[in-house]
């Protein structure tokens, strides 16, 4: 496996496993969502996300905003963490599209 890759499914990995832990506090997000946040919010709930997708979805957004704004160590570093996110975001769009899919095909 190429560095590369293996760097994006470290990266994934612990994104993901990160985000495993935040369920717990979950629930109190909504009452902490900036108005913005809340304007993203209520896009992905239009368009098809479920409660918990979009909370989900804003939690993605402030971690990748926190990593953003850690000191650079490497310059390669931030593309990279833009791929990775960019494959959870992708699996959270595709959610919506699978529920309706599958509805329709029982």
């Amino acid at each position: 496996m190429p560095r590369r890759a293996m760097l994006r499914s470290a990266a994934v990995a612990g994104t993901a496993a990160t985000l495993s832990l935040v369920p717990a506090t979950a629930s109190a997000a909504p009452n902490r969502w900036t108005p913005e946040e809340l304007k993203d919010r209520k896009r992905v709930l239009e368009a098809g996300f479920t409660e918990a997708e979009a909370d989900c979805w804003l939690l993605v957004v402030r971690a990748t905003a926190a990593f953003f704004a850690l000191p650079e160590l490497h310059p390669l570093a931030k593309p990279e963490v833009v791929t990775a996110v960019h494959v959870i975001q992708d699996k959270l769009m595709m959610r919506p599209a699978y529920r309706k899919y599958r509805a329709a095909n029982p």
